[in-house]
């Protein structure tokens, strides 16, 4: 019962400072505020994660749960954002986010410049990290939900990541639907500039789409003018096959 008091007492002061998500060191910095002994607060953190009013993220972090009482639990996203750091929600979800599809994933992507583990008995599925080089992680923007700030990659950045791995988006064909949806809102000159930082494959598949939506020559040809040996496929996951477009060295497999 003394654990259980405790725990009750630190998670309300937690909360009162807006903690929604917090380390056991925090916990225990909260408890040396209430004068509690800092030998009980892991006890006390097993207490309350067993009445549910916490869960565990990962070692040493926790959550606060939806039945707890004191207040709403953290956003899917909010809590992404303390499994792995750093990390930004990406690919589908953050199509989903920036209206550029009409389905919503059932799982949130997010990219990652760092190798983690996540705890399955957590995730159950829910999470899905995609490991990225440390030069790739950019075109990253603040936005808030609700009460928590969370890194979501931009318009642009989301669609060169759908172009190079378009599985984590549904399909190739989804991410031509969302450079249709969005092709009026596109910063033209900053899409290509992130593509130049990204590989030859995709400036390429980026001109190609480009033509097609009918964008001016000025901007196809800094695409054009990148140098590139042999075809790519248009479809990076699709079967090897169709016509091969010399203009942009691509293979329109689909």
């Amino acid at each position: 019962m003394k654990h259980s008091v405790a725990g009750i007492n630190i998670l309300r002061r937690l909360t009162q400072d807006g903690l929604r998500i917090f380390t056991i060191n925090q916990a225990k910095e909260v408890a040396d505020q209430l004068k509690i002994n800092r030998e009980y607060v892991a006890e006390a953190l097993h207490h309350l994660k067993k009445g549910n009013w916490i869960v565990r993220l990962k070692r040493g972090i926790y959550a606060l749960s939806a039945d707890s009482g004191f207040g709403d639990p953290p956003h899917e996203f909010e809590i992404a954002m303390a499994l792995v750091s750093p990390c930004a929600i990406s690919h589908w979800t953050a199509m989903h986010y920036h209206h550029l599809t009409q389905q919503a994933p059932n799982i949130i992507f997010a990219i990652t410049p760092t190798s983690t583990s996540i705890p399955r008995t957590l995730v159950g599925g829910l999470y899905h990290f995609i490991k990225i080089k440390k030069e790739y992680y950019f075109g990253i923007e603040k936005i808030w939900i609700g009460q928590a700030q969370i890194n979501m990659t931009d318009i642009e950045k989301t669609l060169l990541d759908s172009l190079m791995s378009p599985q984590y988006c549904g399909d190739f064909q989804e991410v031509l639907h969302a450079f249709k949806m969005c092709s009026d809102r596109l910063n033209l000159e900053r899409i290509i500039q992130y593509a130049m930082r990204l590989d030859c494959a995709t400036i390429k598949r980026l001109g190609w789409i480009f033509e097609k939506l009918g964008i001016k020559n000025t901007h196809l040809n800094k695409l054009l003018q990148f140098p590139i040996k042999g075809y790519r496929k248009l479809d990076p996951l699709g079967v090897i096959k169709g016509p091969y477009n010399r203009k942009w060295m691509i293979q329109e497999n689909i």
